[in-house]
C-alpha cells in the first residue's frame, strides 16, 4: 500500500524491500562516472559504520557499456539510473530497450534526477509514482509519468524508487536502509554522515558508537561512554558499575536484556574497533596499538583482531594501500 507523509514523499511498506547488497550506477556517459563517487563513498561509510563483514559490491557503467550479465546477477542488485536534473536524459531506442530490461530484472531500481526518463515508453511509466525535480516536471508529465506532488524529494513505489537529485537520493537510501538495519540505526548513520536525519546536532564517531550500541538506553549509553574513555587503561565491569552507581548484576542484566550480550563483549568490541581505526589510519606499530587499546600483549591483540575482522592487523593495513 502506498502512503504519503507530511512532506508529500510517497513510499510503500518497507517490509517488502530487500537488503541493498550489490549496487550498479548507470550514467549517461563516462563524464558522469567521477560524480557517482558520492554513492560509493556513502556505501563505503555505511559498511565501515556497521562493521560489515563483506563490503557491498559497487559498479558504475554507461548504458552502452553495461555488461550482459545473466538474469540472476541483476536480480540481486540495486540499479541506480542517474543523470543531473538540469536537462532531460535523451535515451536512444536501443538504450531505452536496455534500460527497460534492467528495470524488469533488478531487485530494485532507483531513478535519480534525469534518470527518471529511463521509464519512457515502459510499462512502469504511468503505473509508478515518481519524484521529479521541478526542472523536469513538465516534460515528465508530457511523457505520461505519474509525478508525486511538488516538493516531494523522493518516492518509493514497489521496487521502483526515485529521487529528485543526487542529494535527495542519499535520503532515499537512508529510508530503504530502515528495512535492513532498523530505523534507529539508519537515522544514526544519517546523522553521522551529516544528513541530520534525526534533527540532532552533528556528532563525532564516538557519540555515534554510543548510540549504536546503546539503542537509546540511558544506562547502557552511560556505560559505553565510560568504556570509550577507558580503552587504554581498561576497567572491570564492577568498577564501571560503581562509577555509574548501579550494581554490576543490574548492569549485566541490562545489557543481556537490551542487546543480548554482556558488557564485557561490548567493551571488547569497542577496543577492537579502536584498534582497527589505528591500524588503518595511523602508522603506529602493533605493539603501540595493543597498548593503546588495553591488550596486554601484541599477540593477544592480533588474535582478538583476527577473530573480530577475519584478518590480521597487518593484512587490514595492507588493504588500505
Amino acid at each position: 500500500m502506498n502512503i504519503q507523509n507530511s512532506l508529500g514523499t510517497r513510499f510503500t511498506d518497507l517490509s517488502s524491500i530487500g537488503p541493498i547488497q550489490g549496487i550498479t550506477i548507470i550514467v549517461p556517459d563516462r563524464s558522469h562516472v567521477s560524480l557517482a563517487s558520492v554513492f560509493r563513498d556513502f556505501f563505503i561509510s555505511l559498511d565501515q559504520f556497521t562493521n560489515a563483514e563483506t563490503p557491498r559490491d559497487f559498479a558504475v557503467y554507461s548504458l552502452d557499456g553495461c555488461p550482459s550479465h545473466d538474469h540472476s546477477y541483476w536480480r540481486n542488485r540495486t540499479i541506480v539510473f542517474w543523470s543531473d536534473f538540469h536537462a532531460r536524459w535523451q535515451l536512444t531506442s536501443k538504450q531505452l530497450h536496455r534500460a527497460h530490461q534492467l528495470l524488469r530484472l533488478a531487485r530494485q531500481s532507483v531513478l535519480v534526477g534525469g534518470g527518471v526518463f529511463a521509464l519512457c515508453r515502459s510499462e512502469f511509466a504511468g503505473r509508478c509514482a515518481v519524484a521529479v525535480h521541478p526542472n523536469l516536471r513538465f516534460v515528465a508529465e508530457e511523457e505520461g509519468f505519474m509525478c508525486t506532488e511538488s516538493g516531494a524529494p523522493f518516492a518509493i513505489d514497489g521496487n521502483i524508487c526515485s529521487a529528485t537529485s543526487i542529494f535527495a537520493a542519499l535520503r532515499l537510501f537512508l529510508k530503504l536502509l530502515e528495512a535492513e538495519i532498523g530505523g534507529f540505526s539508519a537515522a544514526t548513520f544519517g546523522d553521522y554522515v551529516g544528513l541530520e536525519v534525526s534533527g540532532e546536532p552533528f556528532q563525532g564517531k564516538q557519540e555515534h558508537i554510543i548510540k549504536r550500541y546503546s539503542g537509546g538506553d540511558r544506562i547502557i549509553g552511560d556505560c559505553v561512554a565510560v568504556m570509550l574513555e577507558n580503552l587504554e587503561n581498561t576497567l572491570s565491569i564492577v568498577q564501571i558499575a560503581q562509577i555509574l552507581n548501579v550494581s554490576s548484576r543490574q548492569l549485566q542484566r541490562r545489557f543481556s536484556t537490551q542487546l543480548g550480550v554482556s558488557p564485557l563483549t561490548i567493551y571488547r568490541s569497542l577496543r577492537l574497533e579502536r584498534a582497527n581505526q589505528l591500524v588503518q589510519q595511523t602508522s603506529y606499530s602493533m605493539h603501540e596499538i595493543a597498548a593503546a587499546t588495553g591488550f596486554g600483549t601484541r599477540s593477544s591483540m592480533v588474535r582478538s583482531f583476527k577473530q573480530q575482522f577475519g584478518m590480521s592487523p597487518s593484512d587490514a593495513r595492507a588493504k588500505m594501500f
